[in-house]
């Protein structure tokens, strides 16, 4: 039905939707080159109710043009709770699995899990990385997407896509990160028994952008807290900054290195929205890839 759906309206393209607690951008793509993208940016009052966040959501589809249109959604990172779930030596159905990731939702941030929509890439072998959106976001997103008559193709936090894109190229010697307008999501790698995904931590960004030595100087410090060997290497998705290009004045010293992922639509998107003073905003489901780094 959906193959269907997708193949009678793939000539008039799709949007690339992004939600952030402050703001709502769509890209719609048109199926020809010779079709200008169209980027809409609409504010979201920080009092929204989920009604109110899905009429923006679909006023934005709208406005772009994209009445009818697939829609591939993300959120950002600051929407999305990650932990590493350990499931119990015993589990042996999802239902096992799901009651571990609702446990450790609870402990670690004290949320009602009810209230949460939680996916993951659900191991009964070894500890995973789960991801959870608010249901009232989650909501949001469909209603909005319904109301402009168009389809959810997919949807998923940044640092998932991050991982999804990224996971083969990582190592203890490598992590992962996604920077966001005031924060950065680091993805964590851990060498025992292999190479693994063993903690996802947020880092505060001050403004303005700081030196590589400061952020050097953080990611040891979260190394030394979750007993790991500081990486040599960052694989950054985001928006660029000049601090940390190469050529920067303290690229000389050793240490921590920052190389850019390869950029996607979704970073053009990112550098229109950080042009305009609006941050990105992304979205949330499934994990491709288990919590190994391949």
């Amino acid at each position: 039905m959906l193959e269907r759906w997708m193949k009678r309206f793939a000539p008039r393209g799709h949007c690339r939707l992004a939600l952030s607690r402050t703001t709502v951008t769509v890209r719609r793509v048109g199926a020809s080159r010779k079709v200008p993208a169209l980027f809409v940016e609409r504010p979201l009052a920080q009092t929204s109710t989920p009604e109110m966040l899905a009429a923006s959501i679909g006023a934005a589809l709208e406005e772009s043009g994209g009445h009818g249109l697939p829609v591939h959604a993300r959120f950002a990172d600051e929407l999305a709770r990650y932990f590493i779930v350990t499931p119990a030596e015993n589990s042996r159905r999802l239902q096992d699995l799901r009651a571990a990731a609702e446990v450790r939702l609870r402990r670690l941030y004290g949320d009602d899990p009810a209230r949460w929509q939680i996916m993951a890439d659900w191991q009964a072998a070894e500890p995973f990385l789960a991801c959870a959106v608010s249901r009232d976001w989650a909501g949001a997103l469909q209603a909005g997407v319904a109301a402009a008559r168009g389809c959810l193709v997919s949807a998923m936090p940044a640092f998932v896509a991050a991982w999804n894109r990224s996971c083969r190229e990582l190592d203890p010697g490598t992590w992962l990160a996604t920077r966001g307008e005031r924060a950065m999501t680091l993805g964590l790698i851990g060498a025992a028994p292999r190479a693994r995904l063993t903690a996802v931590r947020t880092l505060a960004l001050p403004e303005p952008v700081p030196s590589l030595g400061w952020l050097r100087q953080q990611v040891t410090r979260m190394a030394l807290l979750d007993n790991l060997p500081a990486p040599a290497a960052l694989l950054l998705h985001g928006p660029r900054c000049e601090p940390w290009l190469p050529g920067a004045a303290d690229f000389t010293e050793p240490g921590l290195t920052v190389r850019w992922a390869e950029p996607d639509e979704w970073d053009e998107s990112a550098e229109r929205a950080s042009a305009g003073g609006g941050p990105l905003a992304e979205s949330a489901t499934p994990l491709a890839w288990s919590g190994t780094a391949r």
